[in-house]
């Protein structure tokens, strides 16, 4: 009895770990599935967002950006696969010991049980149960061999009924575990496939540099004309900004609850356009293909979709609709101290002094002849620029 005793001490023991392993790794599981099917919905965006580019042009610097937020992204699903084999891994591993652990328990009842059966033939060869109760001396000595008969049966009854029961549970994990196994496997044949997928981006992405090198004139031309337009871009912005403040001093109103309802709302704003990446970030940073050539980026430009629709970020007022040449119609919205502006529209949907609401259309972005299809969105505080990244959603549930 001293096994069986042990034996249900393990068996509680392991349902409690195993319980306790299973609900962390459904756990772990449900949250790199998730981040899994978000990495595949921004592939499926950027894999339309590419398409396009190679429509008009295939040898532009908007497909190489393109191109490399597709490897970004198959990377990131590379590796969100990769933890997936590993969490696996360690399941597997998990389940491997239990099973070896329960196999040998279950050795042991088995060969514990044969020992009861082995003595219970052995006692009934010398003589029958009825002989060894009649031989009581006295009736309580009767009783407690009544007793001990009942006992032993129902010790040998529930000795087979553990053993069914050691036996189901060691046939469920080893179900499981080929279960387990199989699941590995297919993991291991999508990351296959997206490391082909990947390889075949990364040769184009080498061969779209070397040909973007070699245009290295008209690329600087293209650069020099970017630049003058976003300094006129910068200069109109700032202009237009710096008036509406001197009116509203004057006017004496109180911007307090406005700015601090839009700082309230710092990274959580929604995103300027449904769809798409951040094709050139805030700040200063490397040029794609030109050496040492540096773009100090007063805004993020977001390469999105054909006549992808620009919606206001926050409540507030339009201040001014601007065309600049090279980067389409701009709209500004005032937010209390705070503005946003929507640049490289191609059409706009509403008129200075409308209030407008988050969401709200305010128009369509504008295709490049490159038939790249990129807006540019700022944020601008009482100290000049800022990262408007840090203030939009979490790029997990949006662009």
């Amino acid at each position: 009895m001293k096994g069986l005793s042990r034996l249900l001490l393990i068996i509680g023991l392991f349902t409690t770990l195993l319980a306790g392993g299973q609900l962390f790794a459904q756990n772990e599981r449900a949250q790199l599935e998730k981040q899994k099917a978000e990495i595949l919905r921004k592939i499926k965006e950027n894999e339309k967002i590419l398409s396009q580019t190679a429509a008009q042009r295939n040898t532009s610097l908007g497909r190489l950006k393109a191109l490399n937020n597709q490897i970004s992204s198959r990377s990131s699903l590379i590796k969100a696969i990769n933890s997936e084999v590993g969490l696996l891994d360690e399941e597997i591993a998990e389940d491997q010991s239990i099973i070896d652990a329960m196999e040998e328990d279950l050795k042991a009842l088995k060969a514990e049980y044969a020992q009861m059966i082995y003595a219970t033939q052995k006692t009934s060869s010398g003589f029958n149960q009825l002989t060894f109760l009649f031989a009581s001396s006295t009736f309580n000595q009767l009783f407690m061999r009544m007793k001990y008969i009942k006992q032993y049966g129902e010790a040998r009854q529930k000795q087979v009924q553990q053993i069914e029961i050691v036996q189901q549970n060691l046939n469920d994990q080893i179900e499981e575990i080929e279960i387990q196994k199989s699941e590995k496997q297919a993991l291991l044949n999508d990351e296959l496939t997206e490391n082909q997928k990947l390889q075949g981006l990364q040769s184009e992405q080498r061969r779209l540099v070397s040909q973007l090198e070699q245009e290295e004139n008209r690329i600087r031309q293209e650069l020099d004309k970017q630049r003058e337009s976003e300094r006129e871009l910068t200069n109109r912005i700032e202009d237009i900004i710096e008036a509406e403040r001197r009116a509203a001093a004057l006017a004496n109103i109180d911007m307090t609850a406005l700015s601090a309802a839009f700082e309230k709302e710092k990274g959580k704003l929604p995103w300027p356009v449904e769809e798409g990446f951040v094709s050139s970030k805030y700040g200063l940073h490397s040029h794609p293909t030109l050496k040492r050539v540096q773009i100090n980026n007063k805004g993020i430009d977001i390469q999105t979709s054909s006549d992808a629709y620009v919606k206001a970020v926050f409540p507030g007022k339009i201040i001014a609709i601007q065309s600049i040449q090279g980067q389409g119609i701009t709209v500004i919205i005032q937010h209390g101290d705070y503005y946003t502006s929507y640049s490289r529209l191609k059409a706009v949907t509403v008129q200075k002094g409308q209030q407008v609401q988050p969401g709200q259309v305010l128009g369509q972005v504008l295709t490049n002849s490159e038939n790249i299809t990129e807006m540019k969105f700022r944020i601008n505080a009482t100290n000049g620029t800022v990262n408007p990244e840090s203030w939009l959603q979490s790029k997990i549930n949006k662009p």
